[in-house]
Parts: structure tokens; sequence; C-alpha cells
């Protein structure tokens, strides 16, 4: 019935490289909506005193950060792996990459810099600057702690994972054949899992086990494991039932973990190891679901949720930047006085989210944008000699996956600056 299921809205891609599919912007969506969730929900308890059961739906939020774990890994293995005989494949996949991280990444970094001076109320953590500027946030919270960090700056460290991967992973893709380069993944997914378990086992606190790099690039891993999966004979429409069986497997797993420990937290051990492998499994399975299955793609493909991930990346280094700032007590209750009514509470929350959502299309568009068009200057090419691979079936996109759009038709070639997981 599954396979009935998925034939019956399967579309067979067209090998366009270098297209855009909406699907992947729609799960770049999925992922920044789900970290904004946690932290609002998170911080308006904290900050604000505003209880209500549906914030504590919200703490799942957190698991927006895998999935951009996992899709990072999907999309950036795909540039790797298809400009992989590319004479410029290492400068122009770092030049890319800086141009796309450093400017807002450094930019938010001297905004922090600038209030920490202006506004001495503000602490934005008991250590230098320097951690965050070099990539080393995870390691600065493992040292001394999430307040050596700082509430603003907390959710840095994720980016630091990714970096730390990306400075090794890419010579492995440019010397391994695809078959090594899956095994390769796959081993450190295992190793990932089993290293959170030996780690817990022997008194290593919660906290170090869920930022440190080792513990956690498995989810990029699979996010690989599955973009070279799509790579193969037949491409994406051979894997395709498989990624179905296994998001569906793997997400019941998850649920299983959620109802069986009643949590849906990370200080639970059991969701610390095997569910947040479950879950990369899970949003794995999804994405490549999604280049082949009609009605995931097209839910994926809705305009408000591509809206959100086109400008995850700002969404996502500015969020909480402002958050921290606007709930600080000196700063609300100039807003709200010193005993707010729960509405007046609540419309200053939307006005948070506006001022969030403001800020990082203003950030795109008016600082980001200049450097991004400077990606012209280091093109990369897909496939042997430059041109895209001819497997039948294949699907690739800008970085990973390419086909007809959610109406079936083919997509126009667009290059949009902001596209791979913050490639």
């Amino acid at each position: 019935m599954l396979r009935s299921t998925l034939e019956a809205g399967t579309i067979t891609p067209t090998p366009l490289s270098g297209t855009y599919i909406a699907a992947l912007d729609g799960v770049r969506g999925v992922a920044i909506l789900l970290v904004l969730a946690f932290h609002l929900g998170r911080d308006s308890s904290r900050f604000l005193e505003l209880h209500h059961p549906i914030l504590k739906a919200t703490t799942f939020g957190w698991c927006g950060v895998d999935l951009f774990f996992v899709l990072s890994g999907f999309l950036i293995t795909g540039i790797l792996y298809d400009s992989r005989s590319s004479e410029n494949y290492f400068r122009s996949f770092y030049a890319r990459r800086i141009l796309r991280i450093f400017p807002l990444y450094y930019g938010a970094l001297l905004v922090v810099a600038i209030l920490a001076a202006i506004v001495p109320e503000l602490t934005w953590g008991s250590h230098s600057l320097l951690w965050q500027a070099l990539f080393l946030t995870n390691f600065l919270v493992m040292a001394y702690g999430w307040n050596a960090v700082g509430d603003g700056m907390a959710h840095f460290w994720s980016l630091a994972v990714e970096e730390h991967f990306y400075l090794a992973w890419p010579f492995l893709v440019r010397l391994g054949t695809r078959r090594q380069l899956m095994l390769a993944a796959a081993a450190i997914a295992v190793a990932g899992l089993a290293l959170r378990s030996a780690l817990l086992a022997s008194g290593v606190s919660t906290v170090d086990v869920y930022v440190s790099t080792p513990t956690r690039i498995d989810a990029l891993a699979i996010g690989a494991l599955c973009a070279l999966a799509v790579r193969g004979p037949g491409g994406a429409a051979r894997v395709a039932q498989p990624a179905a069986i296994t998001m569906l497997f793997c997400g019941v797993g998850v649920l299983l973990v959620i109802f069986g420990r009643w949590t849906l937290s990370l200080q639970d051990p059991l969701m610390l190891t095997a569910g947040l492998t479950l879950l990369a499994l899970t949003f794995g399975g999804a994405i490549v679901t999604s280049l082949t299955w009609r009605p995931l793609r097209l839910a994926l493909s809705n305009s408000t949720l591509c809206w959100f991930g086109r400008y995850s990346f700002g969404l996502y280094v500015w969020h909480l930047i402002i958050i921290y700032f606007l709930f600080q007590p000196f700063v609300r209750e100039k807003f709200l006085g010193s005993d707010p009514q729960t509405a007046a509470v609540l419309l200053y929350m939307l006005f948070t989210v506006a001022l969030i959502l403001a800020v990082s299309v203003l950030s795109y568009h008016c600082w980001e944008m200049p450097f991004l068009n400077l990606k012209r200057y280091f093109p990369r090419n897909s496939g042997a000699n430059g041109q895209p691979p001819s497997t039948g079936g294949d699907v690739r996109s800008q970085s990973a996956g390419a086909g007809l759009d959610a109406k079936g038709q083919a997509p126009q070639n667009v290059d949009r600056p902001a596209r791979g997981a913050w490639e």
C-alpha cells in the first residue's frame, strides 16, 4: 500500500543543476519557525511571566536546530559532490560560504559589542566575544556553562558545529568515491550516537553532550548520506520508498520516546541519545521524500514557509538577540509598566516577532545582499567537466536537487543568493 501511495504521487525530476526547489526553502521555513517558537515560548515564561499550556508545546521547537543540521548536510554535500571535479573546488566553496556566513554573523557580533558598550545593563556573557568570533561558542559553553555565552548569543553554538564540520568534510568529498563517502557518513552517524551514549553513561553533563561538535555532527552526516543516496543510479526515485519508510518508522520511534518517557526535554538521556538519531533519520527521510512525493512537496512549497525559509539565516542570527534585549526588565517596563495585563504582554510578543521579521528582511536586502552578489565571482561547476550528470531521474537543486515544480512544470533557473542551508 505504501508503494502504491508513493507511486501515485511521485514526480519524475528533471536533472536541472542549479535549479530552485521551493520545497527545500519550505523545509528551512519549518526549521526556523520551530526555533522561533521554542525561544519565544521559553523566554516569555522566563522574562514575561506568561504561562499557558500552548507555550509548553513549544518546548519541542529545539528540534528545529536538528532539522537545520540535516538539511545543511544534505545541501552542502550536494554542492560539494556536484562540483568536486571543478578546478576551483575549494576556492569557490569556501569563498561562497564566507560571503554567506561572515557578513551577517560578524555584523551581528558588532551590534552586540556596540549594545554592550552603550547599554551596560545588558549582560552578553561573562567572556570575550573572541570565542564567538572564532566559532568556538559551543566550546565556551562546555568550559564555562551557558552563562558564559549569555542568553542573547546562546544559539551561536549550532553555527560553530556546522563550521567545524565543513572544515574537514569538503576534503573527504573531494577525495572519496560516492560509496566511500556514504560509508563515512554512516560511520559518523553511528559514532555520534555511540559517543553520546558513552559520555552520558560516564557522567558527562547533558549540556556538554548536546553542544559538542563530535556528538552533534551525526545529524549533518545523515543529511550528507541522503544527498549521496539521491545521486546514485536512478536518482531520488530509486530511494523514494526507503526514504518514506525511514521517515515513518523513525518518526514513530521519536513519538515512542516522547510518550514513553513523557517528556520533550533534552535533559532526558533517551531523547539525547536514540531520540536525536531517530529525529535526524526522520528529517532525512522527509527531505528525500519531499523531492519525489508530490503531496509533501506541495505542502512544503507553501509560499509562507518559503518566505520564512528565504530569510531563515537572518531570522536565526537576529531573533535571540532581539528577544533578549526586548525582554529585559528595564526595557519591557518602559513599554508595559511594572504590572502588565496578559493582553498587553501578548501584544508585546507580537511586536517582538514583527521586529525580528523586519530586522531580518532589512538585514538581508541592505547588508547581506551586496556580499551575496559577489558570489558571481566564485562560480561552481556541477558534475564532471562542469556538466550536470545525465543519470536518469537524478535530483539536484542549486545545491542538492532539481526537478519539476509544485505544479508539475520545470522550474526556472533561479540563483537566489541565500539558497543553501546558509550556503
